[in-house]
C-alpha cells in the first residue's frame, strides 16, 4: 500500500488551514498524527450517523403510527390537524406559525416523491420536522397524540433531547470535529443513549451491540482526547489503545 505522506500544501488546500489547524493542535503539531486524527474523526462521525439514523427511523415510525391511528390522512398538508389552535391568543399565534411550517414541510416532502403515498412522504420528512411536533405551544395539540408513542416521557424531556440530538446530527452531517472535550462527543453520546433507551431500550441495545462507535473509542489516535468512562448503548467502552 502506498503510504507516502501528503504535503502540507495539499492538505491545506483540501481541508483549509483553519480546519486542519484544529487537528494539528490536538496532535501537538505532528502532521501525520493530525491526518490520522482527521480520518479517525471521519470514521467516528460515520459510526455516529449510523446509530442516529437508526433512532431517526424508530422515532418517525413511532410518531407516524400513532398519528395514523388518531389522525388518519395526517400526511396531507390540508389535514385539519395542521389547522388546530387551542389556548390563549399568544399560544394560538405560535401554533398557527408552527402549523404553517408543518404544512410547508409536508408539501415539500410530497414534491420529492414520484407517487405521493403516506409512506413516501414520511420517508422524506426531515428530523427537524419530528422535533417541531413537540414544541411547547403544541402541548395541547399534537402532543396529546404523540405522548402515546413514548409513554413515561414528558413532552419537555423528549423535546429537549430531540433538539440536542438535532444539533448533534447537524454537526455530524457537516463533518465537524467531534473528538474533543470542547465539542463534547462524550456528553452528546450520553444524551443520545438516554433518549434512545427511553424510547425503546430493546432496539437501543441491538443498535449498541452492532455499533462501530464501540470499537472506534478504543482506536482514538491522540492521547490527549477525552473518552467515555462508562458504557454506550449497553456496551462497556474499551480503554483507548495508546501507541
Amino acid at each position: 500500500m502506498d503510504d507516502r505522506p501528503l504535503p502540507l500544501e495539499h492538505v491545506e488546500r483540501w481541508l483549509s488551514p483553519h480546519r486542519f489547524g484544529v487537528y494539528l493542535d490536538a496532535a501537538d503539531a505532528d502532521m501525520d498524527a493530525a491526518l490520522a486524527l482527521y480520518d479517525w474523526n471521519a470514521a467516528m462521525t460515520t459510526a455516529c450517523l449510523r446509530d442516529v439514523g437508526h433512532f431517526e427511523v424508530l422515532i418517525r415510525n413511532r410518531y407516524a403510527a400513532v398519528l395514523d391511528e388518531h389522525h388518519p390522512g395526517w400526511t396531507d398538508p390540508d389535514h385539519p390537524l395542521w389547522s388546530t389552535e387551542v389556548g390563549i391568543a399568544k399560544t394560538r399565534q405560535l401554533q398557527r406559525r408552527a402549523n404553517h411550517r408543518t404544512r410547508s414541510a409536508l408539501r415539500t416532502a410530497g414534491e420529492h416523491v414520484r407517487v405521493r403515498t403516506p409512506g413516501h412522504v414520511v420517508a422524506n420528512l426531515t428530523f427537524g420536522f419530528w422535533t417541531a411536533l413537540t414544541i411547547p405551544p403544541r402541548t395541547a395539540t399534537t402532543w396529546t397524540t404523540l405522548s402515546r408513542a413514548v409513554p413515561g416521557v414528558t413532552r419537555g424531556q423528549l423535546h429537549d433531547s430531540m433538539e440536542k440530538l438535532t444539533r448533534f446530527r447537524n454537526r455530524l452531517a457537516h463533518w465537524e470535529p467531534v473528538f474533543s472535550s470542547t465539542t463534547g462527543l462524550t456528553n452528546r453520546l450520553r444524551e443520545f443513549e438516554r433518549l434512545f433507551e427511553a424510547v425503546d431500550p430493546e432496539v437501543a441495545g441491538w443498535v449498541g451491540r452492532h455499533s462501530q462507535v464501540f470499537g472506534l473509542w478504543g482506536a482514538v489516535p491522540a492521547a490527549r482526547l477525552v473518552v467515555p468512562d462508562r458504557d454506550y448503548l449497553g456496551r462497556p467502552v474499551p480503554a483507548p489503545r495508546r501507541g
